[in-house]
């Protein structure tokens, strides 16, 4: 057992955390905030280096688990459909790029039955067919790039993710509180598909015993504050990658439990526990909450926000997407956010004393004060405007990982990937960079620059 504990990082101390026990979004006897029938979408935004090939059209009818969209660089990878009724709406984005796959609810929602499955006694490709069909390959990422597995390529390691340090993700343990045997199932299941071991990590104050219990895998425990969680970290503590050739997969406790849930029995698991949380948020309305993957957000939103314009953020605030209210929730999140839109100049603040405002950088008071226990009504404004970079040392106090933060991305930017390459490239991903990003005096938007530099070396050297 490895002990990964980190003082490098960043808890950022903003208002809104969600508490308590999880809920179900629509009280019983109550009825859906957006009428009949309410809608839900398959939402592929994120799959934007994916090209799709439809598999339904307006006004059919589909069930929970079916098949609506597949890649077509590996055929048979499945996007299945998180709802039953009649497809109503398929949004696109520029050069006709499928975003959603919007679908009526109906009342009484049909699944879509693939049968039991034997896996003690299954054979790789039969494994490998019914997460592809059943539409759990498209939960499990490949590390270096952080791209969608490739299932005909079996990883040198898998690495579970059992904790969330990120503002406002639900618990893993939330995750699987009420699946425990469907966890332990997907373990089991990632142990076939590996050449190597499974690695679960989760925190070292964990009680949950599907963690502590769990089976045929090998058990790491995390100390200190984000990015504690972040897979990178985990993998160049435990198993590093060295080449491109050093394939190694990565998946959520949510992702295990559903594809425990697929195997044992033969239906799409589409349930999750969903945070909404904020300081744009209501203070009686934060919580947790029983939702589904691809919920409305004007029924996320109804009744729960601040006035004043708002900015809503599928997934957490360092690493979500902006959305707008007639968006859906996004395919792999289990945050929704609101955070006030800075609308207004202040005038003079930069005279104030800045009590009431969070600054890492110590440029206001607050930064000299114990915020370990105080909160911030954080809004959007950066609080600046671009400039070159300044001081790499202050990225650094909250870069765990060992890569020389300014120096890869610059390295990016000035598009020498080779020398990227040797300062890490390979081990980190975007979300690795939101923490700099976001302590950054030079307003950097680090994460999309990474994300780039992934895209275009992947391109490089996997053509």
């Amino acid at each position: 057992m490895v002990h990964i504990k980190i003082t490098k990082g960043l808890d950022i101390p903003i208002k809104g955390h969600p508490t308590g026990s999880p809920q179900p979004i629509i009280p019983a006897g109550h009825a859906f905030p957006l009428g009949s029938p309410p809608q839900i979408s398959l939402n592929l935004k994120e799959f934007d280096n994916i090209k799709f090939r439809l598999l339904t059209k307006i006004g059919d009818v589909v069930k929970i688990g079916q098949p609506l969209a597949e890649d077509k660089a590996n055929p048979g990878r499945m996007f299945v459909s998180p709802a039953a009724g009649i497809v109503k709406e398929i949004r696109r984005g520029p050069k006709r790029v499928l975003h959603d796959i919007i679908i009526d609810v109906a009342k009484n929602e049909d699944h879509e039955e693939l049968g039991s499955f034997n896996l003690e006694n299954a054979s790789i490709d039969d494994l490998t067919k019914r997460l592809l069909v059943g539409g759990c390959f498209a939960y499990i990422r490949s590390r270096p790039f952080n791209f969608l597995a490739n299932p005909l390529k079996r990883p040198k390691s898998i690495f579970v993710k059992a904790i969330e340090s990120a503002p406002f993700i639900p618990p893993s343990e939330m995750q699987v509180s009420e699946f425990g045997k469907e966890f332990q199932t997907g373990l089991d299941a990632l142990s076939k598909l590996s050449q190597g071991p499974v690695h679960l990590i989760y925190s070292h104050k964990t009680t949950c015993s599907a963690f502590i219990e769990a089976k045929g895998v090998q058990k790491h425990t995390t100390e200190g504050p984000h990015p504690v969680a972040n897979a990178s970290l985990h993998i160049q503590r435990i198993d590093p990658i060295k080449t491109v050739e050093d394939i190694i997969w990565t998946v959520t406790a949510l992702d295990v439990v559903a594809i425990g849930y697929l195997l044992m029995h033969g239906r799409c698991f589409n349930e999750r526990i969903l945070s909404i949380a904020g300081p744009g948020i209501l203070p009686n309305r934060t919580g947790y909450f029983k939702a589904r993957n691809g919920y409305p957000v004007a029924a996320l939103i109804a009744g729960r926000i601040e006035s004043g314009w708002q900015r809503f953020i599928s997934g957490d605030p360092l690493m979500g997407e902006k959305v707008g209210i007639e968006d859906f929730l996004g395919f792999h999140h289990t945050a929704f956010c609101v955070i006030p839109e800075n609308t207004e100049r202040e005038f003079l603040h930069f005279l104030g004393l800045g009590i009431g405002k969070y600054s890492y950088s110590k440029a206001y008071i607050s930064g000299h004060l114990d915020n370990s226990r105080r909160e911030y009504d954080f809004t959007t404004s950066q609080h600046g405007e671009h400039r070159a970079f300044i001081d790499s040392a202050m990225y650094d106090k909250v870069m765990p990982l060992d890569v020389p933060t300014m120096l890869l991305v610059k390295a990016i930017m000035a598009e020498d990937l080779e020398l990227a390459e040797t300062l890490g490239l390979l081990e980190v991903d975007s979300e690795d960079f939101a923490l700099p990003a976001f302590v950054c005096p030079s307003k950097m938007e680090m994460p999309d620059i990474v994300k780039r530099g992934l895209q275009r070396y992947a391109n490089e050297v996997l053509a």
